[in-house]
């Protein structure tokens, strides 16, 4: 029997793709395991202390999940922007990576959606994964011929380099395979000199203990090193994304974008509840606001404005002890020691674990 064209199936079942949508398939059982590669990662520390995919990676990196499927089809969206937002933000204001600006998983959901419909509707078995810690994303995208890995460990694509969402369904019918490109970054490595921490430095090898993305998500207390390198990132942060060839157009043209600037000032006197639903697609820790909270601060005291030094004194007292650690550094940061000594002095005299905080900020000011 012949294999089924993929585009040409959905198109007799009355659903097509607009260009931004990608398909191909790897026909299963594809002997690809990337349980070992995921495992590795883990044993080198590099995953920092992020779980998803690394939970369990010996499920999570196989290909072949399911003896009844026949073919696994990757579905990407491409989500680049025909214009190159500038980098640049307002004092006092912070900024949101171009991959966050909005929930681009959206689309790519309701077309996941479309295609299960069809599949419903014509009695084919059929188990889909998108944004799934139970699926290694990346699985079949070489083997499905839509690209490449780069060397900052993205997905790349001509035309849209790694601006691009996936998704995966493994089903039970035999379509036509796609054939493997022979893609490569080449001797191009702008995305490990744009890195601002160093994190990639080692080709195809990502550190997430350096990578700002990471710990902008992160529960744990971030290094001051870290916070330096933040700048006046609020959420995210895409600079090897930006940098990359494949996904630039050949004439950028630079605008402001309002989606990624944020008043840090009015992030932090937010209500939480509404700060959660203001940024739904975000993902916050414990979907505790205060984590963006703490970036906000960490950006303002990056990225001050005249009024930031009030701002901060005045809204230490109904702080956390959580954002106390964070407001003490970013007055530190812009030069109000003394100040410091006195906020500590005033609200915090008994309090060990904001004076052993201010104990570091001492030494690290001398």
């Amino acid at each position: 029997m012949k294999d089924i064209n993929v585009i040409n199936f959905f198109e007799e079942n009355n659903l097509n793709f607009s260009s931004k949508f990608k398909l191909g398939v790897t026909n299963l059982p594809s002997n690809l395991d990337f349980g070992k590669e995921i495992n590795d990662i883990k044993i080198d520390e590099l995953h920092a202390n992020m779980k998803f995919t690394f939970s369990n990676p010996e499920f999570s990196g196989l290909g072949d999940k399911f003896e009844w499927a026949k073919s696994a089809i990757l579905l990407t969206y491409n989500y680049k922007n025909k214009t190159q937002p500038s980098m640049f933000t307002s004092p006092g204001h912070g900024q949101i990576a171009r991959f966050a600006e909005k929930d681009y998983y959206l689309p790519l959901k309701n077309k996941i959606n479309e295609i299960e419909q069809v599949f419903e509707n014509l009695n084919i078995k059929f188990k889909s994964f998108i944004d799934n810690p139970n699926h290694y994303d990346r699985t079949f995208f070489v083997s499905s011929g839509l690209g490449w890995q780069g060397k900052s460990t993205m997905m790349l694509t001509p035309g849209s380099g790694p601006w691009q969402l996936l998704a995966t369904i493994y089903v039970d019918r035999k379509f036509k395979e796609s054939e493997i490109k022979n893609y490569s970054c080449g001797e191009c490595n702008l995305c490990q000199i744009s890195c601002p921490t160093g994190a990639l430095n080692s080709e195809y090898k990502l550190d997430s203990n350096k990578c700002i993305s990471y710990w902008l998500q992160s529960p744990e207390v971030i290094p001051y090193e870290i916070r330096n390198a933040i700048g006046n990132k609020f959420y995210g942060c895409d600079d090897c994304l930006t940098s990359c060839p494949p996904g630039q157009n050949n004439k950028n043209v630079v605008i402001f974008n309002k989606n990624q600037q944020v008043k840090l000032e009015d992030i932090i006197k937010e209500d939480n509840e509404k700060l959660n639903k203001t940024f739904y697609w975000f993902y916050i820790p414990k979907r505790d606001a205060e984590y963006l909270k703490r970036n906000a601060i960490i950006a303002l005291g990056n990225n001050p404005d005249q009024n930031t030094s009030n701002f901060l004194e005045q809204i230490y007292p109904k702080s956390s002890s959580h954002l106390k650690i964070y407001i003490l550094w970013a007055l530190v940061k812009s030069g109000n020691n003394d100040l410091c000594k006195n906020l500590v002095e005033l609200f915090d005299s008994e309090d060990k674990s904001i004076k052993k905080e201010y104990e570091k900020l001492k030494v690290m000011i001398s």
